[in-house]
């Protein structure tokens, strides 16, 4: 299952101006917020991450709670752990106004 989300970034700013750590903190890990702490331009991870909160729920086909859904890295990729299961194949980009994500999710099936 394949699924996709794209995020103005300038939305996700106006978020955490009117919510704070409310948000943050509601939505992402502890992990992940240590990881945005740490980058140049925090409102972009955010806004990645939180795309690939949603394309993830997509593919997955089932709703769940954001902060369970982490979005981490390994060797500069980012990588998916859900209910302790990590999922690989996400892609997340951003410019100066969007941030997009896709997430793959495989599944066996007998027929099409």
């Amino acid at each position: 299952m394949v699924g996709i989300d794209i995020v103005d970034i300038t939305r996700v700013e106006r978020i955490i101006k009117r919510f704070g750590d409310r948000f943050l903190n509601r939505v992402f890990s502890e992990k992940e917020l240590d990881y945005v702490g740490r980058r140049m331009k925090p409102q972009e991870s955010l806004a990645g991450r939180f795309a690939a909160k949603e394309a993830f729920i997509k593919a997955y086909g089932k709703t769940a709670n954001f902060k369970e859904i982490e979005i981490l890295q390994e060797k500069g990729r980012p990588y998916i752990m859900f209910r302790g299961k990590a999922y690989p194949e996400v892609s997340i980009s951003h410019e100066r106004a969007h941030a997009v994500a896709v997430v793959v999710i495989g599944k066996e099936r007998d027929s099409i």
